[in-house]
């Protein structure tokens, strides 16, 4: 090619040589680490005369990545003992250095978790202890001597159960190897008990049935008073019995007094028990918000639910309004647009309660305008979420590969499903991996199906993992089949994604229930075979699927919780938790209550979870879930029920104020749509090789939210003046704006 020249002066040619490499030197040409330490190597490149050759980028390697790794820059971090050579590479020539790596067992450091606490007299808290080594790598199995400084202030038992003795500071301390780490347990004296209250003050109950009653203490300043001391009784135990802990049992109709006693004050509460399961214990109505003009009506209606969720009809019901001036409301619960405002109107039967909230705004014209608020703001959003189910295990194998990408795409392109629950079974937790002889026909799908929860304890010592002792067949085969395909195509289009894996077992073993140990090895050996299978780890964890169908409490929801989180940190693992997650809303409230009393479980959580079967939510509900997740400082979530549709979803967004929610599944076959799946498949139960995929007729509505509103999206303000219109708002990461608007 020609140069350009300027006149008749041509610009010269200049030759210029580059250095040829030759050899490569790396130092320091040799170290050893510990385990989790580190070293920085450098590379230089020399011509065959040993000068130097500067400005060359080198590729860094590894020979064994499972003991040494090596980024970019060269810093190599000790991964596990062995050795490693350790190479530099650029034109073709390569220099090394060996880097050896010990265990690196020996206690460093000691670290006791809660550091420091304030416990009153008499009671006790949990310590735990964990060891590090120098490198500050966690290490398992270390033996712990627990000791208090102050015994007369506070006592240590061998597992580090601190007893409060007097007032005062003690300092506990949890010794290893000689290495010693140390606690702060300030001891307060107890409060005298002024009152005592119980909750509520009037119950009813079945016969055969119990109900329980909480006591309350209180100072002479109204302050509540913990760690004291109650004795319950009741007026007529033919009528009603009362434990010792005041859960009240109905004996044959009636009513007694339930009287509890601390030091010498008292509470009372009044019990009516009522033939078996004609007792009302709820009441929803529906819907719950309301929005009419002046002047205008709607009618609500109202259903009793008895302890068991059945509906109780012909129960009479009492109408009111918290502002008739605002709107009235008959006998019969139809209400009448008075002013413009809001009022609450309540239903009432046998004492128990349900509401709706109605806005009354001025007579709607042909046009109304919707106002958003961006510096009002609610929940971040989560994911829209679904459970990894397609019909990989279940459907017909060859209807199975013609329809799984088109689910997939359509999920991530056209839904929106940003959030997936993919399932922990605790038959995880066995030798033994017989999803294997079924995917190589060897068993039909109902003689695996007997293995899903039937777990072996790899061994008998929660704290040494065998990784022989877990089968992960099933769990790999839904990540390769559904969870990765489904992140790659988010990521194509540049959105995010949230993986929540979900035990699942509740009703089946108890080897994980009783023991929180052992169910936090579980999640642990889970989480260190994804990473190191995929390279990354689920997002959250959710603690247990609707315990309250099986056998556990929300003490043990509370139990596996702190276990877990405590392990998974201490292993590098930082998701979020995810509890209680019952079947229905009810339940769910009473289990988050019981669970977050267990020590350390008030801070570990992070998202408040509920399902909505049984029962309709009602308003209170809904809003106590809000209030839950205000109070602690955690998001809200709804995550499953089949045949919800975008009126649930509304409230749950709006009374609630979820971060996440999901109906069901993500696809399956069986020529039906009934709002179990966002995708029904037709023909695939036949063996067709051609089936259908059809979008859920619930699906097509969940979708004007899904689709726009992406993972990260905070919920703003938004009003309407029109009442036949109610907007949801958000606000997404990109900085634009998304109205949802629900129609009449």
């Amino acid at each position: 090619m020609p140069l350009a020249s300027c006149g008749s002066d041509p610009i010269p040619y200049r030759t210029v040589n580059v250095p040829l490499v030759a050899s490569v030197a790396v130092v320091p040409s040799s170290a050893t680490l510990d385990v989790g330490a580190a070293v920085q190597l450098s590379a230089t490149a020399y011509t065959a005369s040993g000068i130097p050759v500067s400005g060359k980028g080198f590729a860094w390697g590894t020979s064994a990545g499972a003991v040494a790794t090596v980024n970019a820059l060269g810093e190599v971090t000790a991964v596990a003992p062995g050795s490693s050579l350790i190479t530099a590479t650029v034109d073709g020539q390569q220099g090394s250095a060996l880097v050896t790596v010990n265990a690196n067992t020996t206690v460093a450091t000691v670290a006791i978790t809660p550091s420091t606490a304030t416990v009153d007299v008499g009671a006790t808290t949990a310590l735990s202890a964990s060891a590090f080594n120098s490198a500050g790598a966690p290490l398992a199995g270390k033996v712990f001597a627990w000791s208090s400084a102050a015994a007369t202030i506070a006592t240590v038992t061998s597992a580090g159960v601190v007893t409060s003795v007097a007032p005062g500071t003690a300092a506990i301390s949890a010794t290893s190897e000689g290495r010693q780490g140390t606690a702060s347990i300030t001891v307060v004296a107890i409060a005298a008990v002024a009152t005592v209250a119980i909750s509520p003050a009037v119950d009813s109950v079945d016969v055969g049935r119990t109900i329980a009653l909480t006591a309350t203490a209180s100072s002479a300043a109204g302050a509540p008073l913990t760690g004291k001391t109650f004795v319950w009784a009741s007026s007529a135990s033919a009528v009603a019995s009362v434990s010792a802990t005041g859960v009240v049992t109905g004996v044959a109709p009636g009513t007694a007094t339930i009287t509890v006693t601390s030091e010498g004050k008292a509470g009372t509460a009044t019990v009516t028990v009522v033939a078996a399961n004609n007792a009302v214990a709820t009441i929803a109505v529906t819907p719950t918000l309301v929005a009419i003009d002046v002047g205008t009506t709607a009618a609500l209606s109202a259903t009793a639910f008895n302890s068991v969720g059945s509906a109780l009809p012909g129960k009479p019901t009492a109408w009111s309004s918290s502002t008739s001036s605002i709107a009235s409301v008959s006998a019969a619960g139809v209400v009448t647009g008075v002013a413009v405002g809001t009022a609450t109107i309540s239903a009432t039967s046998e004492g128990r309660a349900g509401s709706a909230v109605v806005t009354v705004v001025p007579r709607a014209t042909s046009s109304g305008t919707i106002t958003v608020n961006g510096a009002q703001t609610f929940q971040t959003m989560t994911g829209w979420e679904a459970l990894a189910e397609i019909g990989q295990a279940e459907c017909d194998p060859r209807a199975y590969q013609s329809y799984k990408s088109g689910v997939l795409d359509r999920a991530a392109n056209e839904l929106g499903i940003n959030r997936i629950r993919l399932g922990l079974r605790n038959g995880f937790e066995n030798p033994v991996d017989q999803f294997l002889p079924f995917r190589a026909g060897q068993l039909t799908f109902n003689q695996w199906k007997v293995f899903w929860f039937r777990v072996m304890n790899d061994n008998n010592d929660p704290f040494v993992l065998n990784p022989a002792g877990f089968n992960w067949g099933y769990l790999d085969y839904t990540m390769d089949e559904l969870v990765v395909p489904l992140k790659q195509r988010l990521a194509a289009r540049g959105e995010g994604f949230w993986l929540n894996l979900s035990y699942t077992g509740a009703n089946t073993g108890d080897l994980h229930r009783d023991n929180p140990e052992e169910y936090a090895e579980l999640v642990l050996a889970a989480f260190q075979h994804l990473q190191q299978k995929y390279g990354w780890v689920p997002n959250s964890l959710e603690i247990v699927n609707e315990p309250n169908l099986g056998t556990w409490t929300g003490t043990h929801v509370g139990q596996a919780l702190v276990a877990a989180k405590r392990r998974l940190n201490a292993a590098g693992f930082f998701p979020e938790f995810v509890a209680p997650s019952a079947s229905y809303i009810g339940e769910s409230l009473v289990y988050f209550d019981a669970m977050v009393q267990v020590p350390g479980a008030a801070a570990a959580v992070d998202e408040f979870s509920y399902h909505r079967y049984r029962t309709i939510p009602t308003l209170a509900q809904l809003q106590n879930v809000a209030q839950r997740g205000t109070q602690y400082g955690i998001r809200t979530a709804m995550l499953e029920h089949g045949g919800s549709d975008y009126l649930d979803l509304h409230e749950d967004l709006t009374l609630a104020n979820v971060s996440a929610w999901e109906q069901f599944g993500l696809a399956f076959c069986g020529d039906r749509d009934i709002g179990g799946s966002y995708f029904a498949i037709y023909g695939a139960a036949l063996g067709s090789n051609a089936p259908n995929v059809q979008t859920g007729a619930m699906t097509k509505y969940l979708r004007q939210y899904f689709r726009y509103v992406a993972l990260g999206a905070v919920r703003v303000g938004a009003t309407s003046a029109d009442s036949r219109v109610a907007p949801v708002a958000f606000r997404n990461v990109s900085g634009k704006y998304v109205v949802v608007v629900k129609a009449t």
